[in-house]
């Protein structure tokens, strides 16, 4: 997001109407695996993809109480973790890929987007916050991941808060630890609340009130009478947030859906040991007025749990939101120049205004400073068509750098297959030279000529190993280094390789 600068002289860019998809889960899977389960319905998918209809943009899958036994947690530093696998197969098919995963213990978070957008996400970080034991263990705790859409900032949080119906306490604590704890190296975006957009999900186990007066007996008859609406009432996250304790900056339709905790394993029978209730939410805040030039809206439009799933002692839960941003008319100053510099305004403000020296003043006066809404990811780098990539030998690459692109301190670029499907998935790479790195090698002319849209070769080692009969991408990262800010940039057509057929020996001449 960018500042106006003093002179007004700034011209926004042609600015395209925002309206994204995004399809949110929550799931506490009890460390069970995705064994002989479909996951289709609980993604609104059908069974085929030629049949899918109006696929959201973003699928945001948040999981609790994934199994982190020690052998799994060594098997997920090599690869996926199965559930995530799980999505992938499925999604996959439908042209999605995996942005960012995030894991603490048993909290999972991982954003997979169609590669339509791939260009347009950019500024991705993962924060995560352990509220367990006092904040010493991760089992209770929150993992999010935040990134830029379209020039939007968009933050994800998947929470586990403190269980058990009379620690009420302890889950405001955590969440108030959350909120504190969290923060993002991107300018202005520091916060979870800093964020245009901001979805809050997870087991956040919030039970219902009156423990004393209320069965688990007579919870269960209630929602067999369908008294739904009566039950809410005594939500413990409604009440906290009316009265402004915890979540109250949040939103949420209230659940139409009957309480998604504790169920028999395997059953759609309660588990009576434990007061049903609703633990699994899904909630979410906009910044409507973030920017002077445009409005923000978030519309819900759906809010349901998955009965049918039955391997958990909880039921899932999704939602669907559609995100839209509405500008409002916005002159540039340049525009508001020519368009009023012999105004009548502008001679009276003249003559009797002392304090008004110049134009630049008046427009100052009659225009309130603040952010814009830009969208910035039409900066893209692009690759020069690469005819031919040989195995065993160095191999030099080109692309360009357009003008007014920031080159971070660890930028890379990575080798995939084409039709990746995770970002992950980089085969070899290597890092690009940032101008940043020998600035004071430079003069001022040289400088500038950095600055500048320009032609960069990069050569990849010949210890670069890829199999043949397969096709290849390059990707451009912007990069600010290990757990830091990344986005991507650039993505090259894709390409073949060949190995040189060696020279024939001189015994081997007739």
């Amino acid at each position: 997001m960018s500042h106006c600068d003093n002179n007004w002289n700034v011209n926004l860019v042609r600015f395209v109407p925002l309206a994204l998809r995004i399809y949110i889960v929550t799931w506490n899977v009890s460390t069970k695996f995705p064994e002989n389960i479909s996951l289709n319905k609980l993604l609104g998918l059908e069974n085929r993809p030629e049949q899918d209809s109006h696929l959201p943009d973003f699928f945001v899958i948040g999981l609790q109480e994934v199994n982190a036994q020690p052998q799994n947690t060594l098997y997920n530093l090599f690869k996926d973790d199965l559930w995530t696998q799980k999505f992938k197969e499925v999604l996959k098919e439908r042209d999605y890929v995996v942005i960012k995963t995030e894991q603490m213990q048993g909290l999972l978070l991982s954003v997979f987007a169609r590669r339509k957008h791939l260009l347009h996400l950019r500024q991705v970080e993962t924060e995560y916050t352990r509220t367990g034991l006092g904040g010493i263990w991760g089992n209770k705790g929150a993992v999010s991941i935040r990134m830029n859409v379209y020039g939007s900032s968009i933050c994800l949080v998947n929470a586990h808060l403190a269980a058990h119906d009379h620690m009420l306490e302890e889950r405001i604590n955590d969440y108030e630890r959350i909120v504190q704890e969290q923060k993002f190296h991107v300018k202005a975006k520091e916060t979870i609340f800093d964020h245009d957009y901001v979805f809050w999900f997870g087991d956040l186990n919030f039970r219902l009130t009156g423990e004393a007066t209320t069965s688990a007996d007579e919870i269960r008859a209630m929602v067999a009478r369908d008294e739904l609406k009566q039950l809410i009432e005594k939500d413990q996250l409604l009440l906290v947030r009316r009265e402004g304790r915890a979540f109250a900056q949040l939103q949420e339709r209230l659940p139409q859906f009957p309480p998604t905790f504790k169920f028999e394993h395997g059953s759609n029978e309660y588990d009576m040991k434990r007061r049903p209730a609703w633990t699994d939410r899904i909630l979410y805040a906009v910044n409507e007025n973030n920017y002077r030039n445009v409005r923000l809206t978030a519309e819900q439009t759906s809010y349901k749990s998955h009965p049918s799933y039955s391997i958990s002692d909880h039921k899932p839960v999704t939602s669907e939101f559609t995100l839209k941003v509405n500008r409002k008319p916005q002159y540039s100053g340049e525009h508001f120049r020519k368009q009023h510099n012999n105004r009548l305004s502008y001679k009276l403000a003249m003559a009797n205004n002392t304090d008004v020296h110049s134009f630049d003043d008046l427009v100052t006066d009659l225009i309130d400073y603040g952010q814009v809404y830009e969208d910035t990811t039409e900066r893209t780098v692009s690759f020069k068509p690469i005819e031919l990539w040989l195995v065993g030998e160095p191999n030099t690459i080109e692309y360009v750098i357009p003008n007014g692109f920031e080159e971070g301190n660890a930028d890379w670029i990575g080798i995939y297959r084409e039709n990746f499907t995770s970002l992950s998935e980089y085969l070899a790479y290597e890092y690009t030279e940032t101008y940043k790195d020998k600035q004071h090698q430079l003069n001022e002319q040289q400088l500038q000529h950095m600055q500048n849209t320009r032609t960069v070769q990069l050569t990849f080692s010949e210890n670069v190993s890829l199999p043949l009969g397969t096709r290849y991408q390059l990707l451009y990262f912007q990069s600010t280094g290990t757990r830091g800010v990344t986005g991507l940039v650039g993505i090259s057509p894709a390409f073949g390789v060949e190995k040189r057929c060696p020279s024939p020996s001189f015994d081997e001449i007739d």
